[in-house]
Order: structure tokens, then sequence, then C-alpha cells
């Protein structure tokens, strides 16, 4: 009787799981519209709705079988998140996967296909204040940026930086808790802070 109900209770989780997802997808897919951003097919979110905050006159595009996932209990609370400052642009291709991450625009981030990123991971391509101490007390307008770009088939593993003027080349593996300061070639694993080469990884 007991692995009846049991069997029961997982079928309802499930279910309410489901539909509790299609709902969240479809107000991201509305929110994605709603801020002008160009998607593909079967943009999908799990765990909750990703936060977006972009600004008027950017370019961002998501491509086709995106999917961003969120956790919002208790043992872990990371919620995946857009942040697009005004003239940036941000491009995702096919096949991105994303968990509980950040990706912070305000120069130029492009994404390449079949690219996954680990929970927690931030992308920025700007300092967000200068590091001078005196332009920062009057003003954020002389912060430095420059473009990242994250190549196909790339997988960068949980809690890790990818800071401004980073390019990953493709088929290449982050290492979780890595801080990315400088570019790194295809088909390498990389690892520490700031990160280094560590092996090949074919």
């Amino acid at each position: 009787m007991r692995n009846i109900i049991l069997v029961i209770y997982k079928a309802i989780w499930v279910f309410l799981f489901r539909v509790k997802n299609a709902c969240f997808t479809l107000w991201f897919r509305f929110l994605l519209w709603l801020n002008k951003v160009s998607f593909g097919k079967h943009c999908q979110v799990s765990g909750g709705i990703p936060q977006i905050r972009i600004s008027l006159k950017t370019d961002v595009s998501i491509g086709d079988n995106a999917k961003f996932n969120n956790y919002t209990d208790v043992a872990w609370y990371s919620v995946s998140s857009l942040w697009v400052k005004k003239g940036a642009v941000l491009k995702i291709g096919d096949n991105f996967g994303i968990n509980g991450g950040l990706i912070c625009a305000a120069n130029k981030i492009v994404i390449g296909s079949n690219v996954k990123i680990g929970g927690g991971t931030k992308i920025f391509d700007t300092d967000f204040h200068p590091v001078n101490f005196e332009k920062r007390k009057f003003s954020d307008e002389q912060t430095k940026t420059a473009p990242v770009v994250i190549e196909d088939d790339v997988f960068v593993g949980t809690s890790c930086l990818i800071l401004k003027g980073v390019t990953i080349g493709a088929r290449s593996v982050i290492a979780a808790g890595s801080v990315v300061t400088h570019n790194v070639p295809p088909d390498e694993i990389w690892g520490g802070n700031p990160a280094k080469f560590i092996k090949s990884a074919l």
C-alpha cells in the first residue's frame, strides 16, 4: 500500500512540476518579447523565472533550444539572469544551457552553440566601476569594457567568473570555481584563480 501511495505521489509531483515549468516558460517568452529580444524555437525555463534587465537600444538574440534553469530552494538559491545595458549586444547560439548564472553585457557578449554554463557562473564584459578612485567619486562613465566571446561546444563549470575581454575557444572546458582573465585556446582545460592551462581536452 505504501509503495502505491509513493508512486501516486511522485506522479502528481512530476505532473505539477511540468505544469509549473510550462507556465514559467510562457511568462519568460512574454518577457523576452516585451523586451524586443529575438529568440528561437523551444526556449524553455525550469524551476523559476529568470531575471531580465534589458535597457533600450540593445541587440539581444537567443537561438533554438535554449534552457535557463533556476534554483530557489533553501540549499541553493540561484536564478538565471540577463542584464544588458544601453547600446550593448548579447548573442546566444543554439542549444544553450545555463544553471542559475548571470550574464551582464555592457559592451558585447557572444556565446556560440552547444555551450553549457554551470550553476552560479557569472559572465561580465565590464569592470562596472573605474579602477581609479578619483574617477569613482564622480561617475562610472569611464569604466572599462571589452567584448567576451565563448565559442561553440564550450563547457564552463559551476561558480566561475568570466571577465571582460576574454575569448574561450571552441570545445574548451573551464573547471569549477575558476576566474578567467585571459584568452583560452580551443580544445583545452583551464582552471584556477586566475585560470591557467591544465591539460588538453582531446
